[in-house]
């Protein structure tokens, strides 16, 4: 992909995020950051998934088929409600002290950094063509949570490399919930199993993905500036100093 069309993909897709930002912002910058592939190979990171006919691929569609028929009300009302790829839906599902919208810079800090994941995932959508668990034409169907269904590739799973980028980010920032961000991060890639979305392999992918993501913005001068400059409001956004 060329500079000049990864720009213009950038712009599209950070067009509302700018909108919401004002110039007295000091903090704010006035560009994204591109973490292109000489930064971040994603498609090396996430590697393939396993072959249709493989014995690993029907261990990974027997897996989802039990979970999937295994679950409460009270979980697929959860799973449900994980399918927002939002800060505020990622730390809907643990106990913390954060405000949802409150914290405008920690807020545009994370969206910024989910939009640079995105466009990441976007330059790898068409590598594969995975069939979602739920899609799969089996002599059982795997039943899938009531609503919106996602379409597109299975592999990887950008639920989980969000939740993945978040976890990283916001260890680094609040060490001390470090665990609690983790135990969240499980919870959350599971629901994509629970509605029959993923397959495990598409979670690890894209969890690999997002701690990548991360670790590359953490690198970059102007974001690492950002978010030591945002790390005071994040740490008091869970009510820590």
């Amino acid at each position: 992909m060329t500079r000049v069309r990864s720009f213009a993909l950038t712009a599209a897709l950070c067009a509302p995020l700018l909108a919401f930002a004002t110039p007295s912002s000091a903090q704010q910058r006035p560009y994204l950051l591109w973490l292109d592939s000489d930064r971040v190979d994603v498609a090396k990171i996430m590697g393939l998934p396993p072959d249709l006919k493989s014995p690993e691929h029907r261990a990974e569609f027997e897996t989802v088929l039990e979970i999937s028929g295994n679950r409460t009300p009270e979980r697929e009302k959860q799973a449900i409600a994980d399918q927002y790829q939002t800060l505020a839906a990622f730390l809907e599902g643990m106990d913390h002290a954060f405000v949802a919208n409150t914290h405008r810079e920690t807020r545009l800090l994370m969206r910024e950094a989910q939009i640079e994941l995105s466009i990441l995932l976007r330059s790898v959508g068409r590598l594969t063509n995975r069939t979602r668990p739920f899609a799969m034409w089996n002599k059982v169907r795997v039943k899938p949570c009531p609503g919106a269904r996602p379409t597109g590739t299975s592999f990887p799973s950008a639920h989980a490399a969000t939740a993945a980028l978040y976890a990283t980010l916001l260890s680094e920032a609040v060490p001390e919930l470090a665990e609690r961000f983790e135990e969240r991060v499980k919870s959350y890639d599971e629901s994509r199993l629970v509605c029959g979305f993923h397959y495990p392999s598409d979670l690890t992918a894209g969890d690999k993905i997002g701690r990548a993501a991360a670790k590359a913005l953490l690198e970059d001068k102007a974001f690492r500036a950002r978010f030591d400059d945002t790390r005071d409001e994040t740490r008091q956004a869970f009510g820590l100093k």
